[in-house]
């Protein structure tokens, strides 16, 4: 019951990558419980049967079919999850696109991008977890 607000949700096409975000979050002493989605589809999902427990989503932004930024306009247009912070996690690093994210979501909680150090990925996420 303690974990049930604190599950963290990394939505990343690239099960690698999703894997790799985990275990350096682990190693770096965040405790939280990881929720997978492997594309914005999946993670609409996800998002639908589990967003009470849910309190911060790592999300990649090139992904096939619904990218990062089309699951992020979604999301914010609907009460009940428009306040769950997300982080996007990206090699779409240029000055364009995280202004374009931050225009489509304007409490972007933070932009990393790939490849990251672990240090700036926990530094920018931690605020948000237990």
């Amino acid at each position: 019951m303690a974990n049930e607000f604190k599950k963290i949700l990394v939505v990343d096409d690239s099960t690698l990558e999703r894997e790799l975000l985990i275990e350096i979050l682990k190693g770096s002493g965040i405790t939280n419980d990881f929720m997978q989605a492997k594309s914005g589809e999946h993670a609409i999902e996800v998002l639908g049967r589990h967003f009470k427990q849910i309190c911060l989503i790592l999300l990649d932004w090139q992904m096939p079919e619904m990218s990062g930024l089309e699951f992020m306009e979604g999301v914010v247009k609907v009460p009940t999850v428009a306040e769950i912070p997300i982080v996007m996690v990206t090699a779409s690093g240029s000055e364009e696109n995280k202004k374009q994210a931050r225009g489509v979501n304007p409490k972007l909680a933070g932009y990393v991008v790939k490849p990251y150090e672990p240090e700036v990925l926990v530094e920018t996420i931690r605020p948000y977890t237990r």
